[in-house]
């Protein structure tokens, strides 16, 4: 009897300590947190996770425009324009590389006419504006009109780098700026030197040059008409093809010869400058 007293004591202490035990390791392994908690760490007020991170927004004025780094003096929006096309402006530096940047001439369907590059006219490493030139020889397309690009040099290749400006133009679908000389109309041809420009007085000092024995002799003081056209001639070899546009005075430099188409009264309607260009 006391055997079986003494087992059955036995069993009934295994029984608890297994009892005690199973309620131990459920406590530490099932362990679950109240369900608010969760849904206050997963979602924060607006809807957005605490482990989110939101990325700031850039500054505006930290985006310089394009207009606020490059200005074009000619052409403007707008104008006739004609091979070759003279392009002037100023850019700051940092819209350069190497002392330049692209330029492209499109026709109204975005075909690319010309392409080329302005040059500096001074010391590109700067902040501050730099003059530029740059001179466009193309074939009129057939459209009437076309937009001239002017981009930043971005040699990174880096799209958030990229800046441009865009100019409408019209092209000039007739090449002949000025007549012929017509004699029968009293008019006369001489070639000559420029020796000084007077804008003020609408005239010019010349060195005539004689190229035919019988050639009338003109005045060094040529004074021109005021509707007097001033042109510059391209004349491209071997194929003798010309390319005309019209000019100023101040783009012609001092020393240059130049042809003179004279009125009946003395007065010169077309002052012609050529350059040859081998190819």
């Amino acid at each position: 009897m006391k055997t079986q007293k003494a087992l059955k004591t036995i069993i009934i202490l295994l029984a608890a300590l297994i009892f005690i035990a199973g309620t131990t390791l459920t406590s530490c392994f099932n362990v679950i947190q109240p369900e608010e908690s969760v849904q206050e760490e997963e979602s924060q007020p607006g809807g957005t996770s605490s482990l989110e991170t939101e990325t700031p927004e850039q500054p505006d004025n930290q985006i310089e425009k394009a207009e606020e780094m490059i200005k074009l003096a000619s052409p403007k929006p707008g104008d006739t324009v004609s091979s070759p096309l003279l392009i002037k402006g100023e850019a700051r530096g940092t819209w350069y590389f190497e002392a330049s940047f692209p330029v492209k001439l499109l026709d109204a369907d975005g075909n690319i006419i010309a392409v080329h590059y302005a040059q500096a006219q001074g010391e590109w490493m700067t902040e501050e504006f730099v003059p530029f030139t740059s001179e466009l020889i193309f074939d009129t397309p057939q459209t009437e009109t076309g937009t001239l690009i002017l981009q930043k040099d971005n040699p990174s290749g880096l799209e958030e780098n990229d800046a441009s400006i865009e100019i409408p133009v019209k092209f000039a679908q007739e090449n002949k700026i000025i007549e012929d000389t017509d004699p029968a109309d009293g008019e006369y041809f001489a070639g000559a030197i420029l020796k000084k420009i007077d804008p003020a007085n609408s005239k010019i000092i010349v060195e005539q040059l004689i190229n035919e024995p019988n050639e009338k002799i003109i005045s060094p003081e040529v004074a021109l008409a005021k509707d007097c056209k001033i042109v510059k001639i391209i004349l491209e070899r071997p194929e003798e093809k010309e390319i005309t546009t019209e000019i100023t005075l101040s783009d012609i430099a001092i020393g240059s010869e130049i042809g003179i188409i004279f009125r009946a009264d003395n007065t010169a309607r077309a002052i012609i400058y050529q350059e040859i260009v081998e190819k």
